[in-house]
């Protein structure tokens, strides 16, 4: 570390290492390109990848920058209550989709669910999903780069705008020449990397906090105090950490936001239908909510590190 702060002492090895993984990436994307015929094989992977990898791919493509250091920001706001938004305000969803959604999806053959839209309404249904997920997705990248960038710029003392051209670059790459598999592999890979960082981050805030018990007594001690021990006191009022009720925690968080997002969700269904087979589609985000399960631990953990 650099003077006590985050910036990291970087050498020449270190530079090598993070060259190596930016061309892993783009050998990815281009060994899937040999695989890519027609624009189902460009979509879909040709509808042929197995549900472990599309299960794997569909929580990474919501594991980036933003989750990551948005969800360790909200562990030190809210606490406990932080788990809400993944064990209401996703795995419900999560098995809906698998359950009940994705053989409507899968069944109909569509490459994307705005396609699906068309097949269920008309193409003016069609093309206004498409055009608002277009640009929801324009404004949700903006973000992710930035937060990526900000990581990039206390650890390694890139600017803000290098460590932006250089994310976006790599990822524009490797998706327009491998398509979904490209994206998909990478999300496999970059799934087992995160968590090759995250665990034992994790394991190291609790042993500096003092375990578990260390951990409850540092929360007790914050602002939040023992209301960020718990993930539903007070909720029959807005009188905790969320400031929010239990009604809205449950109908607003778990029904209406998570439900619209998690079974309409492109860049999410999108993995399930490349699965190659209607079991393994519907096998997909149910795979994919086990590990919503176990993020909360390991994001919210590192928050509570003693300064």
């Amino acid at each position: 570390m650099d003077g006590g702060g985050l910036r990291l002492n970087m050498n020449a090895l270190d530079y090598a290492l993070l060259g190596l993984y930016f061309v892993t990436v783009l050998g990815v994307g281009f060994a899937a390109r040999r695989a890519i015929r027609t624009s189902v094989d460009f979509f879909l992977s040709g509808r042929s990848l197995p549900a472990w990898v599309t299960g794997l791919a569909f929580v990474s493509a919501n594991l980036g920058a933003l989750e990551i250091i948005g969800m360790a920001a909200n562990g030190a706001q809210y606490g406990v209550m932080t788990v809400h938004y993944y064990w209401i305000g996703a795995v419900p969803a999560m098995v809906f989709l698998g359950i009940v959604m994705m053989p409507f999806y899968y069944g109909s053959k569509v490459r994307s669910v705005p396609e699906y839209l068309r097949l269920r309404f008309n193409r003016p249904t069609h093309l206004l999903n498409a055009i608002s997920f277009a640009v929801a997705q324009v404004l949700i990248a903006g973000v992710n780069l930035y937060a990526l960038a900000l990581v990039m710029q206390a650890l390694l003392g890139w600017p803000l705008w290098v460590a932006i051209v250089v994310g976006a670059a790599i990822v524009l790459v490797y998706i327009t020449i491998g398509g979904l598999s490209g994206a998909i592999y990478n999300e496999v890979l970059q799934f087992f990397v995160i968590l090759a960082g995250l665990i034992p981050v994790t394991v190291i805030g609790l042993v500096k906090v003092g375990g578990v018990s260390g951990l409850m007594d540092a929360v007790r001690e914050s602002k939040l105090g023992e209301a960020g021990l718990h993930a539903w006191q007070d909720t029959g009022s807005t009188a905790n950490p969320l400031g929010a009720h239990w009604i809205g925690i449950v109908f607003g968080l778990g029904f209406v936001l998570s439900f619209g997002y998690w079974t309409t969700n492109f860049a999410e269904v999108q993995r399930a239908l490349s699965a190659k087979n209607m079991s393994a589609a519907r096998r997909t985000p149910i795979i994919a909510a086990y590990p919503k399960l176990v993020i909360p631990a390991v994001t919210v953990i590192p928050a509570w590190w003693p300064s």
